[in-house]
């Protein structure tokens, strides 16, 4: 209960700082912000897909080993994108975001999704698919949902606005 109370003051606080009133009060800052989020949202979601599409057996020319090293790459950098850019986004309105559902949910998702991809990494099904091994049905599986958690994060995302 503490330490729930002590993160929302925190979040609360990213509201008050220079960062979160320049977005505030900029022409450009905020549209170049949510211009950058998005771009991290898209590296992101478009290098995720192709692995799972991989995964799941879908895309079939090249093997995993010549794939992951660049698309590993590519989603961290999107990720790291995303993160801190929502990070400026959320400081805007920092109540406004702890009161949206929809934010709330995409925040879920987007934590489901992440423990997914820790949970695909422990597998030994992963560790016999980095040495050109058959992916089996534990890795299609892992893949068809992390698929499904990155789209739930999307659409959350974007109902955000409407909520």
């Amino acid at each position: 209960m503490f330490s729930a109370l002590l993160l929302s003051n925190v979040l609360l606080d990213l509201g008050d700082t220079a960062l979160a009133t320049l977005l505030r009060q900029s022409d450009f800052a905020y549209p170049l912000v949510s211009a950058f989020h998005i771009c991290g949202i898209s590296l992101l979601f478009g290098n995720i897909l192709l692995l799972d599409l991989k995964l799941f057996g879908i895309l079939r020319q090249q093997a995993l080993t010549e794939l992951l090293p660049l698309l590993q790459r590519m989603a961290a950098l999107g990720l790291l994108i995303a993160l801190l850019s929502g990070t400026l986004l959320f400081s805007v309105q920092p109540a406004h975001y702890l009161s949206n559902n929809a934010f709330l949910i995409k925040m879920l998702f987007l934590l489901l999704a992440l423990l997914n991809i820790l949970l695909v990494h422990r597998l030994p099904a992963w560790q016999a698919a980095l040495i050109s091994q058959p992916f089996g049905i534990t890795l299609k599986i892992c893949a068809l949902i992390s698929i499904l958690l990155w789209l739930a994060v999307l659409l959350a995302g974007r109902w955000i606005a409407f909520v």
